[in-house]
């Protein structure tokens, strides 16, 4: 751990990456990067090398060495700074909810992929400004990627998520929002361009940070969201993050235990749920999840699929016809939870494999009507 004396951003985070190191903690440099950030109240990761002749002061360099306590005793980044960046939108975290995960973001994309329809008529094409590195003036940009190059590091993308092991990284900026009830491009051009409806109800099942619904708010102005959970405590901290990113007013946020949450006669377009799924007792689990966050937003049963089992059944009285209900499954459950999903009456179900190649989404569709109603 850095001891007393004057440092430099950069000096600090390398000595305090090969102490994280030698704690086993994943992911040492980027860690260390993230708590410095947190303790100088910077945004960007980028910071760090545009201002790296930089003086740590003797305040930022106590309250670093006191984030780092915590990340050395496993506490994960994101309990540590309250924080967690999902789908572009900062989500606030704490003992109560689960920290959302990157695979989760992939659940999202598959609701939007869902409400996508042939375009029947041509339109002109759209594309994304992705704004480079801002430096602020205080070092060159050749020289500003010069240094980042040299230690290895990208600043680019969330800048205080959780680190993850290295893999390739989707998209995760959020998408313009069009006005409320129309529909939003999706790339492309021409006929055949595929577009979003977005005037739907959705149900998010198990909201916990409300990171589902929210971020499905933001990509869909239109839409109209009911999200349940069992806990109190969770409802609160989605309200705040539905309040913070200014979608609050088009979001229901209920009390119930799953589908017990929802009202006589109500039917969704889309049911979403990243259930717990962890089998209990499995000492595989890494300590920043085990330790640090709440058990039953994690386990169910011994074979982890005890929350599907109670879903699945009632789910298609909930859907429109042709609407579709959306899964995160743990590894190996996706042919346990498609199965479960014929039982019930799906007409057909789908995969969609995470960044390591596991099956990670599941999706069944209700039959009747088309693929997903757009009211």
């Amino acid at each position: 751990m850095p001891g007393p004396g004057i440092w430099k951003p950069l000096e600090l985070v390398k000595v305090t990456a090969d102490y994280l190191a030698s704690k086993q903690v994943p992911n040492p440099r980027l860690d260390a990067e993230l708590l410095l950030l947190g303790a100088m109240g910077l945004k960007q990761r980028v910071d760090l090398y545009a201002g790296f002749e930089r003086e740590i002061s003797g305040k930022e360099l106590a309250a670093y060495r006191e984030l780092i306590k915590r990340r050395a005793a496993r506490e994960p980044v994101s309990r540590i700074l309250k924080r967690r960046d999902f789908m572009g939108i900062g989500f606030r975290v704490t003992p109560d909810v689960l920290s959302p995960r990157p695979e989760t973001e992939l659940l999202v994309e598959a609701a939007l992929e869902a409400l996508r329809t042939e375009s029947p008529g041509g339109c002109a094409g759209s594309g994304e400004n992705r704004s480079g590195l801002e430096t602020g003036g205080e070092i060159a940009p050749d020289e500003l990627n010069r240094l980042m190059d040299e230690y290895a590091e990208d600043s680019a993308g969330d800048e205080l998520s959780e680190p993850e092991p290295p893999r390739p990284a989707p998209d995760s900026s959020p998408r313009p929002p069009p006005a409320a009830g129309k529909r939003m491009e999706a790339g492309g051009g021409g006929r055949g361009r595929k577009v979003i409806t977005d005037a739907v109800r959705i149900l998010d099942l198990g909201t916990g940070s409300g990171c589902i619904a929210v971020a499905l708010a933001v990509n869909l102005p239109g839409a109209r969201i009911v999200a349940i959970d069992s806990s109190a405590k969770a409802l609160a901290v989605a309200e705040r993050n539905a309040a913070g990113a200014g979608v609050a007013d088009r979001l229901d946020f209920r009390r119930g235990d799953w589908l017990e949450g929802c009202r006589e006669g109500e039917r969704f377009a889309l049911i979403l749920c990243n259930p717990p799924y962890l089998v209990e007792g499995d000492l595989s689990i890494w300590p920043e999840v085990s330790l640090f966050d709440p058990p039953a937003a994690l386990y169910a049963g011994r074979d982890g699929l005890d929350c599907f089992r109670r879903i699945i059944p009632g789910s298609p009285g909930r859907l429109e016809p042709g609407g579709r209900i959306i899964f995160e499954v743990g590894a190996g459950q996706a042919p346990k939870v498609r199965e479960l999903l014929a039982a019930a009456g799906y007409a057909g179900t789908s995969v969609v494999r995470d960044y390591d190649g596991t099956e990670r989404v599941v999706a069944g569709t209700k039959p009747g009507g088309r693929d997903v109603p757009g009211k």
